[in-house]
Order: C-alpha cells, then structure tokens, then sequence
C-alpha cells in the first residue's frame, strides 16, 4: 500500500510516499480503507520533533490522525462491525506509528465511530480530532446557556467547529480572527468579533466566562484580565503548568484553566452527530490535496492561515 511517512525527526529526509505491506488488525482494532484524511498541525508538528519526549513507537511513522473511510477488516475481539461500514475517527499520533495518509491504517476500535448517514466523506475526515476538541474544550470551560464565550482563532479548524459547539449550546459567542475572516465567523455565529491585527490581546474586553484558546498563544498573565473571577480559560495544547501549577491554582486561584487531553468520547460524538442532523454544523473545507501533493498541504497549515480544514485525498 502507499503510505505517507518518515524516518527521521525534523527537516531533513521528509516524508514521502512509500510502498510499505499492508497492515493487519491487532486484537481491538479494525483495519480501516482510507479514502480521505483531515491535517492537523500536530501532525506536522510531531514530525519536525516538536513533541519528541511523548512519542511512543519509534520510527518510520506515517502522518495523520484523522480519517474516514470502510472498515476493511475486523480484529479478534472485535463486536459489533462489518466489513464495508462506513467509518471515521481518528488515532492517537503520539502513540501510534502507523497514521492516516495511508491507503489502509489500523484503528483501535474506540477511536472509530460510524459515519452519519450522507456525510460527505471529505467532512467524515475533516471533523473528528477539530470536533472532539472543539467539545472537550466547552465541557472544560463549562459553556452553556447564557455564558459569555471568547473563542481564539475562531476561522481555523478547531476554532470554526468550537465558535459552532458553544453556540449551540447557548453562548454569547465572541470570536478573534484577521478582519478578512470576519464574514465568515460571523456566519457561524459569532455576535461580535475581535480583528487580533488591529486591536491586540491586551485591549481586547474583559468579563468573559469562558476563554476557548484554539490557537493557542494567549499569555497567562491576561487571562485574568479576560475571565471574570472564576471563569474558565481552556487550551487545546497542554504546557508544563498543565500538570504542575494549575491542579493547585484552579483550587485557590481567580480564574480556572484546563487544556485538552484528546482521547475517544461518545458523548462528543453524540452532540456532533446531533448538530449536523440538525444542520447547525459546518465543517469548512479550504482545499483537497492528493497523497501526492500532502507536502502542499503541509506548507499551508505552516502558514497559519488556513480557513477550516484541510483534507487528503487519499482513494
């Protein structure tokens, strides 16, 4: 099969397409047929070296996490599947060597869920890791009905789906984008909106209940300032203070912080799946690359600029 993979860490010697055996399910998974899979830039991220010490499986390692596709074979232990059901989810990329951008990956049963019935496959491989984050993200910061939201970098991936998932449950949703992504976060629901160009953090308005950090790139020392006494600020990337200072200081502390831990949740998928059978869900797709072009689409995630997701084409 064709896999898009690397075998050493950072620039040198990139990824590539490669000839490699297909690989068989192990006990717990299901072999999934890829036919698109959705870039994050961990993905990217975790080749360059960037998160080294949390890697688990060694090298060569294919990119990607998310995928949608066909269940083309099930493990031993395994209930509940057929062959051909149409699939999506995603793999941990920390811990599994063996990512999307290929034309087969294996899935531990729990990372799989069905796709809704006339999903686009694109958006099947587009939402899950940006869904399930955009999600943990408002269950960590308690958004509901009648909270005051500020989601960071409302026009990317997690943060279009997040400036959705808060709004669906009934926020006042303030979003922060460049001012040519102003239309497009409005759409989604924001009421106001923050151009991070002209008006930087340190004037934006305070009071808010929820902080949504999706970039993220916020500095401790505003959050305060931001949040009012008690609220929460919740990011999706994990630093250092994540397992040091802030069990303590979420205790005693004005304001409550969190960061996203992504892992399996059928209670996020429920409310995804909930959104889009009531049309109060949009993916946005910028573009479509072949397995071909994924170094393209590598380069513009690096950019930072992306509008909603991006997606490999991959069968």
């Amino acid at each position: 099969m064709r896999a898009f993979r690397y075998h050493h860490f950072g620039q040198a010697g990139g990824p590539r397409i490669e000839d490699v055996t297909s690989p068989r399910p192990a006990a717990g998974e299901v072999l999934v047929r890829v036919a698109c899979a959705g870039l994050n830039p961990v993905d990217w991220k975790i080749a360059l070296g960037k998160f080294r010490l949390l890697v688990k499986g060694g090298l060569p390692r294919t990119l990607g996490s998310d995928f949608a596709g066909e269940v083309a074979a099930i493990g031993a232990g395994v209930s509940g599947w057929q062959v051909g059901e149409a699939v999506m989810g995603f793999i941990d990329p920390f811990a599994r060597p063996l990512g999307t951008f290929a034309e087969f990956v294996p899935v531990p049963v729990e990372f799989a869920t069905r796709s809704p019935p006339g999903i686009d496959e694109r958006v099947a491989a587009a939402l899950p890791c940006a869904g399930v984050t955009s999600v943990a993200l408002c269950d960590l910061a308690e958004v509901g009905p009648g909270t005051r939201v500020l989601v960071n970098g409302a026009s990317g991936g997690v943060g279009h789906i997040a400036v959705q998932v808060a709004r669906a449950r009934g926020a006042e949703v303030t979003a922060t984008a460049s001012a040519g992504r102003r239309e497009f976060v409005e759409s989604l629901g924001a009421r106001q909106f923050l151009d991070y160009r002209s008006l930087p953090p340190e004037r934006w308005p305070g009071g808010f209940d929820a902080v949504l950090d999706c970039v993220p790139n916020l500095p401790r020392s505003l959050h305060r300032r931001l949040l009012r006494r008690g609220g929460h600020y919740a990011s999706t990337l994990p630093g250092a203070a994540t397992f040091t200072l802030d069990p303590l200081l979420n205790r005693v502390g004005p304001v409550r912080r969190h960061a996203v831990f992504l892992k399996p949740s059928e209670a996020a998928w429920d409310e995804l799946r909930g959104m889009l059978q009531q049309r109060r869900l949009r993916c946005e797709i910028e573009s479509e690359y072949t397995l071909e072009d994924a170094s393209l689409a590598i380069e513009r995630s690096r950019s930072g600029r992306v509008v909603g997701k991006l997606v490999i084409r991959i069968a």
